[in-house]
């Protein structure tokens, strides 16, 4: 079972912010296949400034970074005098002509029925960025005035009700457009060989999405998803380090079942990394195989 990652952004930047609250409901009431990370850190974002590159100043890399990382992104962002707030469209500003939002899935949340001329703009500026705005995600919910804390509107029986089926219907979304790229790329982020691997895929133009065992998580269906494809002795890297720092207890009378269980619960024994192409798997990186499988 995958994580989809979801960046979640607050376009207020109050203490008491109810869209800020709406986000913290939403990453509490998000399933266990998706991860919601709220940004927090829109108002360090410097005017944009269409001289500078987003290279040049890190707080715009960062937020860059993250939306790039991300497999989709929630935003909650309030009307100020009939506009997008100025914090929220100057965090936009910056990822023009970038690819950060292009084909990216992205859902808008409204805590205020009232709050329509905004919502429109909103969808219209990132539209022409070419994202990928998700109707039956995007939902409006009577949240000003309610007097709802983050709690209160996680525990309100018909808004946390239609929270969860804003969440499926994005994760649905995600998950279609994924499978529609065909190639994903398991390891851990720092692994030197992941690194090679990616900067194969990069140089070679071929997309996929990179799932990190140390960030996304890694499940039993998912080692066992690896050992009906791979054989499991391979995928358990003996020349590891973490190999190597098992006691002789553990890496003795090994079987599968014990392979996945070690695996499981130390990640770095896992040889890496594992790309999965259709209906294929590949173990460890040589340029020469990915060329004849991929190319």
């Amino acid at each position: 079972m995958s994580i989809v990652r979801i960046l979640a952004i607050s376009g207020s930047l109050r203490a008491a912010s109810l869209n800020s609250a709406l986000l913290r409901a939403v990453a509490g009431l998000a399933p266990a296949d998706v991860r919601v990370e709220l940004f927090t850190e829109l108002g360090n974002l410097p005017l944009f400034n269409p001289d500078l590159e987003i290279t040049d100043l890190p707080p715009v890399a960062d937020f860059h970074a993250r939306l790039l990382e991300a497999d989709g992104v929630i935003i909650a962002s309030p009307e100020y005098a009939h506009g997008v707030t100025g914090v929220m469209k100057n965090a936009l500003d910056w990822m023009v002509g970038s690819e950060a939002f292009v084909n990216k899935p992205v859902a808008l949340l409204n805590a205020s029925p009232r709050a329509t001329i905004a919502q429109a703009s909103l969808k219209e500026t990132l539209t022409v960025m070419s994202a990928q705005v998700v109707e039956a995600a995007s939902i409006t919910l009577p949240i000003i005035g309610s007097n709802l804390d983050e709690l209160g509107i996680a525990a309100h029986p018909s808004i946390s009700t239609s929270i969860r089926e804003a969440l499926r219907a994005f994760h649905t979304e995600i998950v279609n457009l994924q499978n529609s790229k065909t190639h994903t790329l398991y390891g851990i982020k720092n692994c030197d060989t992941v690194k090679k691997a990616r900067n194969w895929l990069d140089q070679n133009g071929i997309a996929y999405r990179f799932h990190d065992f140390r960030i996304d998580g890694l499940t039993p269906e998912l080692l066992q998803h690896f050992a009906d494809h791979l054989d499991w002795s391979k995928l358990l890297n003996r020349s590891s380090t973490s190999w190597r720092q098992l006691s002789a207890e553990q890496q003795s009378d090994l079987s599968q079942e014990k392979a996945i269980q070690l695996m499981l619960t130390t990640p770095t024994l896992i040889k890496r990394p594992v790309l999965e192409s259709g209906d294929k798997l590949m173990l460890g990186f040589k340029a020469e195989n990915y060329q004849t499988e991929l190319l």
